[in-house]
């Protein structure tokens, strides 16, 4: 008997993937933005505005209210902002001051190996098979190329400090990824309200630090032509990317998703290429392609 797909679904498809597609260009676009801003605005400055602009707009998305539950739901909410919207953006800013935009692009895909690895720890969801571990490994060698550039000194792989802090980076996001799931296994809260929430939490306690740290006068010292690029990237590289990967999800489901978020450093690459002018090495090529086989294979999996 023929199956009949029910009407809608392959536009629900379609619009998923195009979802999923637009947020890694968003996101795939913020390390080449966060360059600019950083010449002269202090990572730490610069992450708690990010934030905060960032749960501002979605505020109107979430369509919930502040108020928790319960003590359990308050727990997974501070740790799932000290982890992802405190501590890895810190290092996401200070590793783009010390590296290129293209190698930090690449390695924004060790968060889904990360998330990979904790998952099969946390919850036994393992890569399955020979393959699966292949693809694992994949993934490793195309993150240790990116993030040593493969640079010999008396046969001693020099790590680029820029290039390790974003990859700790992506280690706390995997953290909060895994958190985050376990947050929706007993709690009924959206994610947009969960990203609203830790943004607005994450952001106010960055620019509370910053301003005891006397850092308040520089914040309001930013070049005002640098706003509109600031707002923009904090809106829709972090805020409109979130939405839209979560949109993704719904659609076509978590591991078509992944899947195809993995084209993040490609549109990184690209738009570090077209506005900073940094070149494009045969070195991050061959990583770029073997994490995003990884991924893929692993997805398939």
């Amino acid at each position: 008997m023929t199956q009949v797909t029910p009407p809608g679904t392959k536009q629900r498809g379609y619009l998923g993937y195009l979802s999923v597609l637009l947020a890694s260009a968003l996101f795939g676009s913020v390390f080449a933005i966060a360059k600019v801003p950083l010449a002269t605005v202090d990572p730490l400055s610069l992450s708690a505005l990010v934030y905060l602009i960032s749960g501002l707009s979605l505020i109107p998305f979430a369509r919930a209210s502040f108020r928790l539950k319960s003590t359990r739901e308050s727990k997974y909410i501070l740790a799932i902002t000290g982890f992802g919207a405190v501590a890895a953006p810190l290092l996401l800013m200070y590793g783009l001051q010390q590296t290129e935009a293209s190698d930090a692009s690449i390695l924004t895909n060790g968060e889904v190996l990360f998330t990979i690895i904790l998952s099969s720890v946390f919850f036994g969801e393992k890569p399955k098979g020979r393959m699966g571990l292949f693809a694992v490994i994949l993934v490793i060698i195309g993150l240790f190329m990116a993030t040593t550039n493969m640079e010999f000194s008396d046969t001693i792989l020099q790590f680029n400090a820029g290039n390790i802090m974003i990859l700790a980076a992506m280690s706390l996001w995997a953290v909060d990824n895994n958190l985050s799931r376990r947050l929706t296994v007993f709690s009924d809260m959206s994610p947009a309200k969960m990203a609203m929430l830790k943004s607005l939490i994450g952001g106010s306690t960055m620019l509370a630090i910053a301003v005891a740290a006397g850092r308040g006068g520089d914040i309001a010292a930013i070049n005002p032509d640098l706003w509109p690029l600031i707002i923009g990237m904090a809106a829709s590289g972090f805020g409109g990317a979130l939405l839209l990967f979560l949109e993704g999800i719904k659609r076509i489901g978590t591991i078509k998703t992944m899947s195809v978020f993995s084209t993040v450093p490609i549109f990184g690459i690209v738009v570090a290429a077209l506005t900073l002018g940094e070149s494009i090495s045969v070195f991050q090529g061959i990583a770029t392609g073997l994490i995003v086989l990884g991924i893929v294979l692993i997805s398939r999996r």
